[in-house]
């Protein structure tokens, strides 16, 4: 599971077994932000609503999966790098191919996005933005967290560390449901995207 650089590391160990306690039940240790998880406004926002406040119509339903060509290392995306519709609907993926570098040094060089490019998709009408890397900005440096600050801001919600968006079609049914975790500024979720 891709875990941010200083998050908790993900730990699984058994808690009890069958043949010592007749059950077995795993002991879970992760941080709400480990593998593909959910962004809530708490995340960058004192004030910010949690995750059991995103709206469950906002995640589940028609996404469209916009891709980016030749994502190089630490590539700024901006408006003119896509195909941007006139329109968005609630969910749009952001397609880098960059999942496939989980697990490696280069997963932390991820493309990502400019804050220009978070205000044209929201202006488009998208309230849930999903990438396929460790996080829409940029990992380390001094960039700060431009895109969590305007997209969480105005009261959306992230989805980070998605896997196979260059594989599904540019529309899909996505499912990307939360924990109900009640105020806490993330969850992980299990992304499931279903086309023809």
């Amino acid at each position: 599971m891709p875990v941010y650089p200083g998050d908790p590391e993900v730990t699984i160990a058994p808690a009890l077994t069958v043949d010592a306690d007749g059950v077995a039940v795993s002991r879970l240790d992760l941080g709400s932000h480990a593998g593909t998880h959910i962004d809530a406004p708490a995340h960058v926002r004192a004030d910010g609503g949690p995750v059991d406040a995103i709206p469950l119509e906002w995640l589940w339903g028609e996404a469209r999966v916009l891709r980016v060509a030749a994502p190089g290392p630490e590539r700024l995306v901006g408006p003119a790098d896509l195909d941007l519709p006139s329109a968005l609907p609630l969910i749009v993926c952001i397609a880098t191919g960059w999942d496939e570098h989980f697990g490696t040094e280069t997963a932390l060089a991820h493309p990502a996005l400019s804050r220009d490019l978070a205000a044209a998709l929201w202006d488009r009408g998208a309230r849930v933005l999903g990438v396929d890397t460790l996080s829409p900005d940029p990992t380390g440096g001094d960039a700060g967290m431009p895109v969590h600050e305007l997209w969480l801001g105005r009261g959306g919600a992230i989805i980070e560390n998605l896997a196979g968006l260059a594989h599904v079609p540019d529309v899909v049914e996505l499912s990307v449901l939360p924990l109900r975790l009640l105020g806490i500024d993330g969850s992980p979720v299990r992304a499931v995207a279903r086309f023809p």
